[in-house]
């Protein structure tokens, strides 16, 4: 048995015991979790019970685990952060890479994790928009992310500059005016997004610049939009 499906096992108790309306099923020899999660947000209001499947995935514990909502609640297309597969697409992947840095834990993914992705679920069942919207689904949602920790907004070019920077480069000394060009000093400009952004591995980073290049035509945001979805 590889190791991330031991780790996934070697975890699965403490999930039952901190949330008892889950239980360990088997498929094929395999383990995973189902159960019933119920939405309370931090006024106590409860928002509805999903059921979900949590399973192994490849590179757990250094990626998020597959999950599937099976209580049918969540229409299965793109727009509502749903896979082809019918799993859930809980972040974009450059952040998951991030996140998962370190390792994660499958109760600290459902605190952190999947419980906020189900609340945002719901709010725009009950209410017709994400209270947190996030980044889009699929590539326009990699790029959002990019954008955001870089603060380039819909400049394409200039998004990929710094991301090329970021992966080819070394850190500046703090008190060095930024690469970004502003003439403010990195320390107060880029410095926290070249830090975040340079935890994922360079070659990675490169391999998005180049899908993000060739996908976008460098064109508008309209037709980057278009050409992402």
């Amino acid at each position: 048995m590889k190791e991330g499906y031991l780790t996934f096992v070697n975890q699965l108790a403490p999930v039952i015991e901190k949330y008892p309306d889950f239980e360990v099923a088997s498929e094929n020899g395999k383990k995973y979790l189902k159960g019933n999660l119920a939405i309370i947000d931090d006024a106590g209001k409860n928002w509805g019970t999903f059921q979900v499947e949590i399973r192994n995935k490849e590179g757990f514990p250094y990626r998020f685990p597959k999950v599937f909502e099976t209580s049918e609640r969540i229409p299965k297309i793109a727009d509502w952060h749903i896979y082809k597969d019918g799993s859930c697409c809980i972040d974009v992947l450059p952040s998951e890479i991030i996140k998962c840095r370190d390792g994660i834990t499958i109760v600290g993914f459902i605190e952190n994790e999947l419980t906020p992705y189900l609340f945002n679920q719901t709010y725009r069942m009950e209410e017709g928009f994400y209270v947190n919207s996030g980044y889009a689904h699929g590539l326009m949602g990699i790029y959002e992310f990019f954008s955001s920790k870089l603060e380039t907004g819909n400049d394409i070019r200039k998004t990929l500059f710094l991301m090329n920077y970021i992966a080819t480069k070394p850190r500046l000394n703090r008190s060095n005016k930024c690469f970004c060009g502003s003439n403010e000093l990195f320390r107060k400009c880029h410095m926290k997004a070249y830090d975040e952004l340079n935890k994922l591995d360079k070659s990675f980073l490169l391999d998005q610049i180049e899908l993000i290049y060739h996908r976008s035509g460098l064109k508008t945001k309209n037709q980057l939009r278009k050409n992402f979805t």
